[in-house]
């Protein structure tokens, strides 16, 4: 097999994983050198017995937590979030939660090196298809990410903010990315089922666009083939209500070589779907990512004929349910694993009209992420179909 040349990135991390590892958190902040930390999370987290643990054994003041933490990030809870770092003086940040703790937690550290001017480094495409990327160049907070589900927001360079009108606007820079991560299997346990399906198929949709970007490379589908059968296996335990201590310890491992694979081969179509789609609708990110995703997949099927034949056998290699041969079976199995957890299969079940999805196709039409989709985005009448066939 001929190897093409390539470049790999990988953002500057120490892992901390297993089971009760978030006991070692006060350790790894006086090694990162971090005395008066701010905790991010939503309100409800900030209730939640093992957020006022972790304050607690921190020593965290109740105005160190910070709660404002909202679904798809708003952006207001970032410039809030640097408001209040500053008033703290704070030397670094920690993310507990989701992806939305992740990203609003990059958002605060962005905020906090360039005095509030988020806007200055959004991630655009520009009409010629070519990528606009301003970066930072300034210091930033070390970052800690505690995460609870599996969606992989804390390892990535990426995240994305949502504006009052729910635009979602995208952004990607290596110095935000989190120091630290500290994978704590044992938290996941007390995630609702159905948000954790959710966030499972993200994290698994981040392994199948891993390995058909085009800006995949030999290293990020290793970590891809690695999280595919991990995160079948532990989402398959979870939708027959079957999950034990190895399987919440398959999902965070898979979650974690996910976003290792996505930081380098990007996501595609899919992605950029789901990025505008869920805030115009009210949709979480993972309950959009569960109904679009086979939709996207038949699209590319054409074109990624090898690389969905290789997921059938990943799938094949987690022992768990169907045993999908060919790149349709593959196709069959990611929808099945979706309707076995409970999930919608369309947008209409979940009372979305159809008349938001027009407005959307151009919007769509300009996401970065189609750059790297396997087969090209010739037309809005290719987009407007596959939310037409998610409806």
């Amino acid at each position: 097999m001929k190897i093409a040349d390539f470049s790999y990135n990988s953002p500057a991390h120490r892992l901390v994983f297993g089971w009760g590892a978030r006991a070692a958190l006060k350790g790894e902040l006086e090694q990162l050198n971090v005395h008066r930390p701010m905790l991010v999370c939503s309100a409800r987290a900030a209730r939640s017995r093992e957020v006022v643990d972790l304050a607690r054994s921190l020593g965290l003041r109740d105005e160190s937590v910070f709660s404002g933490v909202g679904s798809h990030s708003p952006l207001r809870s970032a410039y809030e979030g640097w408001q209040r770092a500053r008033a703290l003086e704070a030397d670094g940040l920690i993310s507990f939660g989701g992806g939305s703790a992740s990203d609003t937690m990059k958002g605060i550290a962005l905020a906090c090196a360039e005095d509030g001017r988020i806007l200055d480094f959004t991630l655009e495409r520009l009409p010629d298809g070519s990528l606009k990327n301003p970066l930072s160049t300034r210091a930033k907070l070390p970052g800690v990410a505690i995460p609870t589900t599996v969606s992989g927001a804390e390892i990535t360079p990426a995240f994305a903010l949502t504006e009052e009108s729910g635009k979602k606007i995208l952004f990607r820079d290596a110095s935000i990315a989190p120091r630290l991560l500290v994978y704590d299997p044992e938290l996941m346990t007390s995630v609702p089922a159905r948000s954790m399906s959710e966030s499972g198929m993200n994290a698994l949709a981040h392994t199948i666009e891993a390995l058909y970007s085009k800006a995949k490379n030999p290293v990020s589908r290793i970590y891809a083939r690695e999280g595919l059968p991990l995160l079948y296996r532990g989402l398959h335990a979870i939708a027959t209500g079957s999950a034990q201590r190895d399987d919440y310890i398959a999902l965070a491992l898979g979650a974690y070589y996910a976003g290792v694979s996505i930081t380098n081969a990007r996501t595609g179509l899919h992605h950029s779907i789901c990025h505008k789609l869920g805030p115009a609708v009210g949709l979480t990110h993972g309950m959009t990512n569960s109904i679009v995703l086979p939709h996207v997949l038949e699209f590319n099927l054409p074109a990624a004929r090898d690389e969905l034949a290789a997921v059938a056998e990943l799938i094949r290699e987690a022992n768990v349910g169907p045993s999908p041969r060919t790149p349709e079976d593959a196709i069959a199995a990611v929808r099945a694993l979706a309707q076995r957890a409970g999930l919608p299969s369309r947008l209409r079940d979940l009372n979305v009209s159809r008349d938001k999805l027009p407005a959307l196709v151009p919007v769509i039409l300009n996401e970065p992420g189609l750059a790297f989709n396997p087969r090209p985005v010739e037309s809005a009448a290719q987009i407007a179909a596959i939310l037409d066939a998610a409806w």
